[in-house]
């Protein structure tokens, strides 16, 4: 429930024994390396080197596979993998083989000499089918395509001529002494030869421009268009049969996909560790790995390092006002819930880790927005059946399972079972199923929130207020902690005081509590804000001490916002009731239908209630969320801290299964 401590560390190692060493670290996953921009040996010694090179060899090979395993995913089976298990079960021993042989290498030249040789068949078909396109208008043309175009004293156009245009073309070609030939039509557009002296031959031109007329060009081409035709479908079929020849290689080859994947994460470790040793401080024989470690981590790295013979290790001082990367280490039951912290960000080093007094918060407002027990039974077995799913980091789903439990017991204990259902349809007469049900209800339920909505405004109001002085005592102490006694003091126990105080004075207002608390309860809040108004800004000159206290006091009434807030809860809940009620009325209204009633009201109730719980299920993360962020976070928790990233092993397709030993 706190930050995990760290400790600064400085591993020196012998040029000759970087490599191996770096690979026991990375597949340890539990120092962060600095480079030497950060390590503040570079700072000390700045005549140390640093490497930077770009390994351009292992990120280009790796660029190569990554397409090469594209290329062959269509002539493949499909991956052992799902939305819950992502990553390909590959025995340890299987991956060493695959990384220590050369047969991998070898295969993804032929793969990419298949996958070149398709794509330029495929570019070469399409060009094929381009010109057959092309020449189809002109199919009916006997004329060879070498005899067409200028000579001595004529001129000759060929191309297309929109329908439109045609008729009036004809009339305008005529009175130039031109003369035009239909020679067939395609669509709306017709294949034409116009012939005319060389004398017009630029009036003919400028005509023909107007009227839109598309040219049709043949170079390269020679002989009639029925013979280019034939021999383009014959350099068709061709490539159709080398392709199939190609595409049957490559499903061949296929089976190598799996080798790749392996291939291509061992070189992205690989590539990992390189750019590690490349960017660290080094003199001519030796680095310096400069980083840090969980302390509880310090002798597992101890005992990693020691069987290299020309590596040692160290923990070291950081450097004045150096910050250490942000961890977090929680127990099993708020740990789930540091999927929230991640969200928001990262705590500072005066932090705390607010995971731990945000969990039941978050939990427990899911629970009052879903506020339908049938609803979280649903969900936590949807719930279970993802765990059993679900290969990797389960943090996510387990929280989400806590947040139905208490989903359960808010609807339990306000009568939501698929809301009204129990009373509204099922019979009532004595004995009956639903009257029993209906008793049951009843007897387990605390209040009704459609009759007594003021109760359910009043717990959130509670709530709200609960966890805003929550907050703001955590502050409190955090800065008692660090012996910031005036910042304690002045910036947060004065508000526990004075809100406390404005609250005990209104309810002894109303006689709630004694009314003689009333005049002690005012005195007291005026009291804590004439301390919050001349002691805010208490570092201030006089102008802004005056200015910055009078915001401060103005700020109460923020305070009183952030509480309104909370009626969110009561609003959200009321909101899943009233759409699971009209969902009930609506299946009751189909179920008196003669005939198809039960099946139509079955549907109408399965549909509509699962709508309801996904409407729901997002309303109640969004907003217990915004609460968190919005109206808790903010009383004590910075955020911004950097978070803790070890040299470790990634993956993007498989997951290694360890030998047992």
């Amino acid at each position: 429930m706190a930050l995990a401590s760290m400790q600064k560390v400085m591993v020196v190692a012998h040029r000759s024994q970087a490599t191996a060493l770096l690979g026991v670290l990375q597949d340890a996953g539990i120092v962060q390396i600095l480079d030497a921009e950060r390590a503040m040996v570079t700072k000390e010694w700045p005549e140390l080197i640093v490497e930077r090179k770009r390994h351009r060899s292992v990120a280009e090979t790796m660029d190569r596979i990554s397409k090469a395993i594209n290329f062959l995913k269509p002539y493949s089976e499909k991956d052992a993998t799902s939305l819950f298990a992502p990553f390909i079960s590959v025995n340890e021993a299987i991956y060493d083989a695959v990384v220590s042989q050369q047969d991998t290498m070898s295969c993804l030249g032929e793969i990419e000499q298949v996958g070149d040789n398709l794509e330029k068949l495929a570019s070469e078909a399409e060009n094929k089918n381009a010109l057959l396109a092309k020449l189809n208008p002109w199919k009916l043309l006997s004329v060879p395509l070498e005899q067409l175009g200028s000579f001595s004293t004529s001129t000759t156009f060929v191309g297309l001529l929109g329908d439109q245009h045609f008729d009036s073309a004809c009339e305008k070609l005529t009175e130039l002494g031109a003369a035009l030939e239909e020679v067939d039509s395609s669509g709306q557009m017709r294949a034409c030869i116009i012939l005319c002296l060389n004398e017009v031959a630029p009036d003919v031109q400028k005509l023909l421009r107007s009227v839109e007329f598309e040219a049709a060009a043949f170079e390269g081409l020679s002989g009639t268009i029925s013979e280019n035709i034939v021999r383009t479908q014959d350099r068709l079929e061709e490539i159709q049969a080398e392709q199939a020849m190609l595409e049957k290689q490559a499903s061949d080859l296929a089976q190598n996909k799996l080798n790749l994947q392996i291939l291509f994460d061992h070189l992205q470790n690989l590539h990992g560790r390189l750019v590690a040793r490349s960017t660290v401080p080094a003199t001519d024989h030796a680095i310096f790995l400069e980083g840090w470690v969980k302390k509880k981590h310090f002798r597992r790295l101890e005992k990693l390092v020691r069987p290299f013979d020309a590596c040692d290790v160290a923990a070291i001082e950081p450097a004045q006002g150096e910050d250490p990367p942000i961890e977090i280490d929680n127990g099993p039951m708020s740990a789930p819930f540091e999927t929230i912290t991640r969200l928001y960000g990262m705590p500072t080093t005066s932090d705390v880790d607010p995971t731990v007094f945000m969990a039941p918060f978050f939990a427990l407002f899911f629970g009052i927005c879903m506020t339908d027990a049938a609803y979280g039974l649903i969900l936590l077995g949807l719930l279970g059946w993802l765990m059993r799913k679900i290969k990797g980091d389960r943090k996510f789903v387990v929280m989400l399972i806590f947040c139905s439990i208490t989903t359960v017991i808010a609807g339990a204990l306000t009568g939501g079972w698929f809301a009204d259902s129990a009373q509204s349809l099922l019979p009532q007469s004595d004995g009956s199923i639903g009257t029993t049900l209906n008793a049951w209800r009843v007897k387990i339920m605390l209040f009704d929130p459609m009759e007594k909505p003021l109760i359910f405004i009043g717990i959130s109001l509670a709530l709200g207020y609960v966890q805003v002085l929550f907050g703001l005592a955590i502050a409190f102490f955090n800065l008692l902690s660090q012996k910031r006694y005036a910042e304690a003091v002045f910036e947060k126990l004065t508000w526990l005081i004075l809100l406390n105080s404005i609250l005990l004075y209104a309810l002894a207002k109303v006689n709630v509590v004694p009314a003689e608390l009333a005049s002690v309860m005012g005195v007291l809040a005026l009291v804590q804000m004439v301390i919050i108004f001349w002691f805010t800004e208490r570092n201030s000159g006089l102008g802004g001490r005056l200015g910055g206290g009078a915001f401060a006091v103005f700020s109460t009434v923020f305070y009183v916002g952030d509480m309104l807030s909370y009626v969110r809860l009561m609003a959200l809940g009321m909101v899943t009731a009233g759409l699971g009620m009209a969902v009930n009325i609506l299946t009751k209204l189909l179920m008196d239908i003669p005939t198809v009633g039960f099946v139509l009201g079955m549907l109408m109730f399965v549909g509509g209630h699962a709508v309801n719980i996904a409407l729901a299920l997002l309303s109640a993360f969004v907003h217990s969320l915004r609460l968190q962020f919005v109206e808790f976070f903010p009383k004590f928790f910075t955020g911004g801290g950097h978070i803790f990233k070890p040299l470790r092993n990634h993956y993007r397709y498989v997951s290694i299964v360890k030998n047992k030993k």
